[in-house]
């Protein structure tokens, strides 16, 4: 049994995580911001207008606008759905914070909704029963990558005629059924922030086939650009102010999500391969249990997550599970996500004078994964296979030597720093 690098043994992972990540500039980006610098346009360009018809058309749908950030689009969805005060808005809790808050100044209130313990989605079967007369709309997250099972989730809400957005800021290039990702709903959200597939530093881009939908959010936060609506649009008139914010994007951020997007198809296809290499790899440990993706789906691995099973590593804490792998070079974590039901935004007086939130779901599922699930690996975009079975060798001697971590776990307390809301939270 070789010696755990917790206790002065040889690493079993020879590389650190940068040296498997590709470029987040990519190089020929360099030329065209610089561009952008000389010509003095670091506020209006026509670049910005360009990338948006571009990603309509990678998306394969109708409208797309360009936004400051992620959460501005999910603030710009909302209000094309016609969420205002006291409608209810069906939400995950395992999502980061930005899914759910833009809804809290429009005094909407978040109903969350548990997810699958197995693909950490949620589902039809986890949406149905907060569904009420109140319900405005349904938020689904492609959360780390994988996307929702749709087909179930779309025939539920036209049922009962709901708007459904995608947050799909995990999502670029994830397809569901020959759909992309972002694309399938009425309304499908992404976030350009730098750590995402699709870097522009900061951006976000909302997404949509319905011309109201983009007219409405393009009155949000676009007011400059209200005139060049259709004659009859009951928007227009707002060219003066618009809806009263300004989520115009950099032109700068929008050259580098450009750049990004070229290269998105093939990094995708480095990244899934080698990833599913390592949950093939891992999914011989009972303890382990990798994300599973729904039927129809094809994932991207934005995130890799996976779930710890501590009963069946005789209670061996997540914390010193971790503690052991990172010795060991692997890049892991804790998980942030599962606790925006328990925050205090949702829970007391809303901030913008729009009554009290009371949450009080049950999410047993959610609660549940925000304990045991954990950051696996980072992405493999300039690795080989031989870099990932490092990885599943420091995981394969890690587990081998749980008995004796578990000796020192009962003799020393190990603790794990408590996780922020982000996507990942390194040990």
């Amino acid at each position: 049994m070789a010696k755990l690098a917790l206790f002065g043994g040889e690493k079993a992972v020879s590389k650190s995580a940068s040296a498997y990540a590709a470029p987040i500039v990519a190089p020929e980006a360099y030329a065209k911001v610089e561009r952008l610098l000389r010509a003095g346009n670091i506020s209006l360009a026509p670049e910005v207008a360009q990338f948006e018809k571009k990603f309509a058309d990678y998306m394969g749908v109708s409208h797309v606008i360009g936004a400051t950030n992620g959460t501005a689009t999910l603030h710009m969805a909302l209000v094309a759905a016609g969420v205002g005060p006291g409608d209810e808005v069906i939400v995950p809790s395992f999502t980061y914070w930005a899914t759910v808050a833009p809804m809290v100044s429009l005094g909407a209130v978040p109903v969350f909704a548990d997810v699958d313990l197995s693909s950490h989605l949620m589902t039809a079967e986890t949406i149905v029963a907060k569904i009420t007369p109140k319900t405005k709309a349904i938020i689904v997250v492609h959360t780390w990558g994988t996307p929702c099972d749709m087909d179930s989730i779309l025939a539920l809400a036209t049922k009962f005629n709901i708007p459904v957005i995608e947050d799909a800021s995990h999502a670029h290039g994830a397809t569901y059924k020959g759909k992309k990702a972002g694309a399938m709903a009425d309304i499908g959200c992404y976030s350009l922030q730098g750590s995402k597939l699709m870097p522009a530093g900061e951006g976000g881009m909302f997404a949509t086939n319905n011309p109201k939908y983009y007219e409405r959010a393009m009155a949000v936060g676009h007011y400059e650009r209200l005139h060049t609506l259709p004659e009859d649009s009951p928007y227009r008139k707002y060219a003066l102010t618009g809806f009263g914010f300004k989520y115009r994007p950099n032109p700068m951020a929008m050259v580098l999500a450009d750049t990004a997007l070229d290269h998105l198809d093939q990094w995708n296809e480095v990244r899934n391969r080698l990833g599913r290499l390592l949950d093939e790899q891992l999914s011989e440990f009972a303890c382990i249990e990798p994300q599973t993706v729904p039927e129809g789906a094809n994932r991207v691995y934005a995130y890799h997550y996976m779930r710890y099973l501590p009963e069946k590593l005789g209670g061996l804490s997540i914390g010193s599970f971790l503690k052991a792998l990172s010795a060991e070079g692997v890049s892991c974590g804790v998980c942030g996500y599962g606790r925006l039901h328990q925050a205090p935004l949702f829970n007391g007086e809303n901030p913008f004078g729009h009554g009290t939130y009371r949450s009080d779901a049950s999410l047993p599922v959610t609660e549940l994964l925000a304990r045991t699930a954990f950051f696996a690996a980072p992405r493999f975009e300039t690795a080989t296979e031989s870099d990932v079975l490092e990885y599943a060798e420091a995981y394969g001697k890690v587990i081998e030597n749980a008995d004796l971590l578990l000796e020192v776990e009962q003799e020393k307390a190990v603790k794990v720093e408590a996780a922020s809301g982000r996507s990942i939270n390194l040990v």
